[in-house]
């Protein structure tokens, strides 16, 4: 019998305004793929959190954290490399003025009902209020 794959859904609505957020959800992820690199990860970007899937914004922003600097863009890559899916609300695209275009690789397209879906699937979620 096959065992079944862990999964966790992380919600993640906040950019700019709060970077710690955003660093610890990135932190916990990459640290969830490093212990267990058969769990199934996805950071559903939400809101205000739309804004990190645009090429570009996240290589900027950098924040000091247990005595290093750590740069966002270099985080998301490492997410990226360890196979952890980056999921883009469409309904805020356009609030925030993002294009398909704009959307760095493999980010995926979807709606705000594609959470329920992953929730049915078995995705276990995971947000921060820091």
């Amino acid at each position: 019998m096959e065992k079944e794959k862990k999964k966790y859904l992380f919600l993640l609505s906040e950019a700019n305004s709060n970077p710690m957020q955003m660093l610890g959800i990135m932190k916990v992820a990459a640290n969830m793929k490093a212990f267990d690199d058969s769990i199934d990860l996805v950071i559903f970007l939400i809101g205000e959190g739309v804004q990190l899937a645009k090429k570009g914004v996240v290589n900027n922003i950098s924040i000091d954290f247990e005595g290093n600097k750590v740069n966002f863009g270099e985080m998301l890559e490492l997410l990226m490399d360890l196979e952890v899916k980056i999921i883009v609300c469409h309904g805020f695209m356009p609030g925030y003025g993002l294009t398909n275009e704009d959307l760095i690789p493999n980010a995926e397209v979807k709606s705000s009902a594609y959470i329920g879906e992953l929730l049915l699937q078995g995705y276990v979620p995971f947000s921060l209020n820091i």
